[in-house]
């Protein structure tokens, strides 16, 4: 039988797809700082794109940290979802539709910053030319709707801050909503969130680092998943609550 063991996790990291993150933000980079910092799961969660999470995934390999095949989607409202795929087939298609619903503005890299799809040894395969920092044409429900077709989960994103928050840009969360977990940006703000938003006390809490600079990988709180594997399938069941799994924010290296 095989026992829980508690795993680090931070299931919100942006790479050079992402056209707000550093051009250091690639695999091999990524991948070091992980380990060098024990993180044993992360997610790579780019806006509105999936074009390296198997260079990342490649990267890592057996060695790992595990990687989550994941994507942060700006839906309609403006609001930023993580979603999260048992496999990267699943994103990959989930992909396609998020693709076909963004705006077709051309990126302005001058502006915006490059977007870069490369390898696992960060050779460039090519530069993303939609601008995919805008919000897409479907809805919130929409896309979890999606999300969920294809096994996925979701956990909207920094539900504490001013933008791009559901709580921010709605001013709740949709009780009919299939939502996994909630993402804080500032954990020791949870208690004046639940004032403000008692509501949302019935869901799970997680902290990432929402890193577009390696420095920030270092996290001021790290979440930690209590499982009997590092995969999609135990973290879905940890938010659960299932089997004695569970989900906890502790302090991170970059506390200090």
């Amino acid at each position: 039988m095989t026992m829980l063991s508690w795993f680090s996790a931070d299931l919100h990291i942006h790479t050079v797809l992402s056209p707000c993150a550093e051009l250091d933000m690639g695999p091999v980079n990524i991948v070091k700082a992980a380990r060098e910092l024990k993180i044993d799961i992360i997610g790579i969660t780019d806006h509105n794109a999936a074009g390296n999470v198997v260079a990342v995934r490649d990267r890592a390999g057996k060695e790992g940290p595990v990687v989550i095949p994941g994507m942060e989607v700006q839906t309609r409202e403006e609001v930023h979802l993580l979603s999260f795929f048992p496999e990267v087939k699943q994103l990959q298609a989930f992909a396609a539709y998020i693709r076909e619903r963004l705006p077709p503005v051309r990126n302005r890299p001058e502006i915006f910053g490059d977007q870069v799809v490369v390898n696992g040894g960060e050779r460039i395969l090519y530069f993303e030319e939609i601008l995919l920092v805008n919000s897409v044409t479907a809805s919130l429900g929409e896309v979890v709707k999606e999300v969920l077709a294809r096994d996925g989960l979701v956990i909207p994103a920094h539900v504490d801050r001013g933008a791009y928050s559901i709580l921010a840009n709605l001013g709740f969360i949709p009780p009919a909503l299939p939502v996994a977990a909630l993402e804080i940006a500032r954990p020791e703000k949870l208690p004046d969130l639940l004032l403000c938003y008692p509501a949302v006390g019935q869901y799970p809490f997680v902290s990432f680092s929402d890193a577009h600079t390696l420095s920030q990988l270092k996290g001021r709180f790290r979440t930690y998943f209590y499982l009997k594997q590092p995969n999609f399938t135990e973290i879905k069941k940890a938010l659960q609550g299932e089997g004695g799994r569970k989900v906890v924010i502790r302090q991170g290296p970059g506390s200090d």
